[in-house]
């Protein structure tokens, strides 16, 4: 564990060094919200789960679950997608 945690950190000292975009180059994903009613995602790995009360996403480091009712994928490619319905909440596991 500790060789991985130097890794990291010796990872994101280089990005923040370099001016890369971190959240790219870590491979986190990114959300961006329109109120309660839609969540844009960037950057995911695939779906785990889908139901019209709960999605799970899985990203490179974390799985992120959206509950709430009503819930749809209106469109996804490889890197985006888009989730409506009435957003309750955002976890990440």
């Amino acid at each position: 564990m500790w060789k991985w945690e130097m890794f990291a950190q010796s990872k994101e000292l280089l990005v923040t060094s370099l001016k890369f975009p971190e959240d790219v180059v870590m491979g986190e994903m990114m959300l961006s919200f329109a109120g309660r009613r839609a969540l844009l995602v960037e950057n995911y790995r695939a779906i785990v789960l889908y139901t019209d009360e709960l999605i799970k996403l899985q990203g490179k480091t974390c799985r992120l679950c959206v509950s709430g009712s009503r819930l749809s994928i209106q469109y996804y490619t490889k890197e985006e997608m888009k989730i409506t319905g009435q957003i309750k909440s955002v976890q990440f596991e």
